[in-house]
């Protein structure tokens, strides 16, 4: 669709490429979503909403939504295996003291169920694959794989951190693999550590976070350093080689991974992307995972493709997408807001990651240690200080 400062195509029907196009349609500007699937997908379990990420969704009109239909996390709670307390931090507490949202933990298929409900999300083309992007002076012009071309004064490309768009423009950017895997589900079940938290138990090279989701859905992932199954094999050998990892873990722990069956369970490598020399490259700019995939140690991965919509939107709601000097400059300005924060937060992601998959007995006594005292307290102002964090709202004050 055109309208009057150009025509936008997304590519990537995601979480990043629908909250784009909400964004957009509600500052004015209409864009068509370009998703290879037949339809909206389900992968993935499910995914916490940060504070920013409530922030964001709220300026989308769709916070009340996010929450009735996840649960709010009140409390983070932090374990070793034995089940000694390290650290806690009292979310909402906080988000009290700093009048803001509390996060939500939410099945990813209720999150993709409210953006694809919402009356402000643009028109969704399914089956398209996109092969090619190329550019001249005047647009730029997608190929799909059923033949099917469409230009644009610009294309964003939300299309995750497989993305064909960055491997085309960008080859020289790296997927980075962790040295643990992860295994996660959705199991139905009654809140086992307490509703409303968020615990996570550290092993020896292995932990397991357990989060309440709502209505008796809970949410857990056990990353595993050294994992003894492949990736291949039947998630039958995935689960008794869970059962036999925490069997040293409180019982809790044991029943929910007992209670999920094998079909429910994902099994993957961890990974995240490497450096980004840019976020664009002429009428091309990249969005969410597509720019900036992060582990996912932190929970804010979703949070931060929100963000990234908003404070897109925001950046060309007032220039003519035909004009290329104004184009570059608000790219340029979307890339200099977000890629500080986001950079920051892959490298902390990643960090963490590394050292709760210590397995050295005199590591992990001491990363106990740290997490009871100076780490753990430095960890929950740092929490605290993210509920004081402001999201940009979608209409600049002088629009």
């Amino acid at each position: 669709m055109t309208t009057s400062n150009g025509r936008v195509i997304i590519l990537g029907g995601g979480i990043g490429g629908l909250c784009a196009s909400i964004a957009f349609r509600k500052v004015g500007i209409d864009a068509t979503v370009y998703e290879q699937a037949p339809a909206f997908g389900t992968v993935g379990a499910s995914l916490q909403v940060w504070v920013k990420g409530m922030k964001a969704f709220a300026e989308l009109g769709l916070g009340d939504e996010i929450r009735r239909r996840g649960a709010e996390v009140h409390r983070q709670q932090f374990f070793n295996h034995n089940g000694t307390p390290l650290y806690h931090a009292q979310l909402a507490e906080f988000a009290r003291k700093h009048n803001a949202p509390m996060p939500v933990m939410i099945r990813r298929s209720q999150v993709i169920e409210t953006l694809a409900g919402s009356p402000d999300l643009g028109p969704v083309e399914f089956d398209h694959r996109a092969t090619k992007v190329e550019q001249d002076a005047a647009g730029a012009t997608v190929t799909f794989e059923n033949g099917r071309q469409e230009r644009a004064d610009l294309v964003v490309a939300a299309d995750g951190i497989n993305s064909l768009t960055r491997q085309a423009i960008f080859p020289e950017v790296e997927i980075l693999t962790a040295n643990y895997r992860i295994v996660h589900a959705v199991a139905e079940h009654e809140p086992p550590c307490g509703p409303n938290n968020f615990t996570l138990f550290f092993g020896r090279g292995t932990r397991v976070a357990v989060k309440d989701c709502g209505s008796n859905h809970i949410f857990w992932a056990a990353a595993l350093r050294n994992p003894k199954v492949a990736i291949d094999q039947p998630n039958e050998l995935v689960k008794h080689d869970l059962r036999d990892r925490f069997s040293v873990f409180p019982e809790p722990v044991q029943a929910l991974i007992a209670a999920t069956p094998p079909a429910a369970m994902l099994h993957h490598d961890v990974r995240a992307l490497g450096p980004m020399p840019s976020w664009s490259q002429g009428r091309v700019v990249f969005l969410g995972d597509a720019a900036h995939a992060v582990t996912p140690n932190l929970g804010r991965g979703a949070s931060e493709a929100i963000v990234d919509a908003i404070v897109l939107a925001r950046g060309i709601v007032s220039i003519d997408l035909g004009d290329r000097a104004a184009l570059a400059a608000a790219l340029a300005d979307y890339e200099a807001v977000r890629r500080p924060e986001s950079t920051a937060l892959q490298q902390e992601s990643w960090r963490i990651g590394t050292v709760s998959s210590w397995r050295g007995y005199a590591a992990t006594k001491a990363r106990d240690l740290m997490m009871k005292t100076i780490v753990g307290q430095k960890q929950v102002a740092k929490i605290e200080g993210e509920f004081r964090i402001a999201v940009p709202s979608l209409l600049p004050a002088a629009v």
